[in-house]
């Protein structure tokens, strides 16, 4: 870029005119005050009094009155000064001479001066450019919401580029959030198409080159954060300095709202683990206090049964119904309390190698009574490695998926139990042939107290999954839920498959002498 194009915004706006009078009126002023030391001087030391002319022409109005002055100066030294005078006729041809070194001298140093006066106005445009961007920077790096950077290269636009800005913010739901000016529908969708495809638009960009305004994407390190508009009251076009300025500001706002999100998704974070800490807290106090008077409660229905005389039939419905209910209680009871201890990592792991049909015939010895009125089929290959579990934990996720099959189906129905294995993992899955999982709500399903369907009369609170899940976890593997294809629901849970240690050669057992033999 030329430098009076740099510096052409510290430069007066003025009509052109006005320089090439001003260096007339210099050159005029010169020839006033050589004419009383016309008769001291000879010629050659009046020319030093115009070259100061046209120094001093080029330094106030540029080259081009400079050029005029130097010519000016020329004819009023021949036309005043030199014999004939006032006329242009020379007497001694010599003066040829001396007006053409003139000429040539005065068209040379005005050519230095205006550059040297291009030079230091561009020094000081990119000075105060660059003071400009060190004040926004320090501003966008005290800010602490989006509005406060809108704030800041409004600012920073209306200063240095004599510009209205727009500024467009993604929010979290990938939504554009407009601060500033309310835009035209036009501009709204031109900021969308900056931030999905990261590409400049507008004015000065490859496309949309008719529109008033250039919109510039905030790319910032993970991702594009909105987008900047910046619309001149003018038609002038961007220059290739006003360019990279608009694209070093861009960098600054981008890298102010990655900042401003990461701060807010910490703050989001640290809110919700302190609010899951509390809450496990909050369940482990309360599932630890219930675990007493519950087991007392169902020890107390089922000795009803033993009174004497024997309780009538109604009795021992309500004797029944009262301790399933406290075993209910009791095992959700546990359920919060193991959630609470998983959570906090105070439950330690006791992990042993061992083959999964015996936490699977575990489980299923628990859930006998449950079961009755349901068919379970089991196939576990014969072939199927050994996995590292701790048992009383896994068999707690088994006894919780057959208890949700049992809720969740029909009486008569079918609940499988398969696995299978690959050359990493081993896989254990539990499938119902009930009404199925709720479309695009699977992993939801996962969540604590969340239910697949809020609605249902169905006894639970939603926290046996959500606890499977956490213990799967803490094995090191994962778990999922789908709905076949042939209807019901599948929860399929993954474990690394590993390599157990060799088993211990078996010792031989000694001979012994045949009875009735001797040496």
């Amino acid at each position: 870029m030329k430098e009076d194009q740099l510096a052409a915004p510290l430069l007066p706006s003025r009509p052109a005119w006005v320089g090439y009078a001003g260096a007339s009126a210099i050159c005029a002023g010169a020839a006033l005050l050589a004419a009383p030391l016309a008769g001291a001087l000879d010629v050659a030391s009046l020319v030093l009094v115009f070259m100061l002319a046209v120094v001093l022409s080029a330094a106030r109005f540029g080259r081009g009155p400079a050029l005029l002055a130097a010519g000016l100066s020329v004819l009023l030294l021949n036309l005043i000064f030199v014999p004939p005078r006032f006329s242009l006729a020379v007497a001694d041809e010599r003066f040829f001479f001396t007006f053409a070194v003139m000429l040539l001298v005065g068209l040379v140093v005005g050519q230095l001066t205006a550059g040297l006066k291009a030079q230091a106005m561009a020094a000081r445009v990119r000075e105060q450019r660059v003071r400009s961007l060190y004040d926004i920077s320090r501003e966008l790096g005290g800010a602490l919401a989006p509005e406060q950077v809108a704030e800041a290269v409004q600012r920073f636009a209306q200063a240095q580029l004599k510009s209205q800005a727009t500024l467009w913010v993604l929010e979290r739901d990938d939504s554009l959030r407009v601060l500033g000016a309310a835009p035209t529908t036009e501009m709204t969708a031109l900021a969308q198409a900056t931030v999905k495809h990261a590409q400049e638009a507008g004015r000065g960009a490859d496309n949309g080159a008719g529109l008033p305004v250039l919109l510039l994407p905030l790319r910032a390190t993970m991702a594009v954060r909105g987008a900047l508009a910046v619309q001149r009251s003018t038609h002038q076009d961007w220059s290739a300095d006003e360019r990279q300025l608009l694209g070093t500001c861009a960098a600054l706002l981008a890298g102010a709202l990655e900042r401003i999100h990461y701060i807010d998704v910490a703050q989001a974070t640290a809110l919700e683990f302190e609010g899951e800490r509390l809450r496990n807290a909050l369940l482990s106090a309360i599932s630890h206090d219930l675990r007493t008077p519950l087991a007392s409660l169902v020890g107390l229905a089922e000795s009803l049964r033993l009174t004497r005389p024997a309780p009538s039939a109604q009795q021992a419905e309500i004797a029944d119904a009262m301790a399933s209910s406290a075993r209910r209680m009791s095992a959700l009871a546990n359920n919060l309390l193991d959630m609470a201890r998983l959570q906090s990592g105070a439950v330690r792991l006791d992990l042993q190698w061992q083959p999964l049909e015996e936490g699977v015939g575990s489980a299923l010895a628990a859930t006998a009574q449950l079961l009755a009125r349901h068919r379970v089929q089991v196939t576990l290959p014969d072939e199927l490695p050994w996995v590292r579990l701790d048992a009383v934990l896994m068999e707690r996720v088994l006894v919780n998926l057959l208890e949700n099959a049992v809720k969740y189906t029909p009486e008569g129905t079918v609940i499988e139990i398969t696995a299978v294995s690959t050359a990493d993992t081993v896989e254990l899955s539990v499938r119902d042939h009930g009404p199925g999982l709720p479309v695009g709500r699977e992993e939801d399903l996962f969540k604590k107290f969340e239910r697949g369907d809020k609605e249902s009369a169905t006894a639970g609170v939603g926290l046996g999954l959500s606890l499977c899940r956490a213990i799967v976890v803490a094995h090191g593997g994962d778990i999922r839920a789908e709905t076949a294809s042939d209807g019901g629901a599948r929860f399929v849970m993954r474990f690394p498959r590993g390599s157990p240690p060799p088993s211990p050669p078996a010792e031989e057992a000694p001979e012994t002498p045949a009875e009735g033999t001797g040496p």
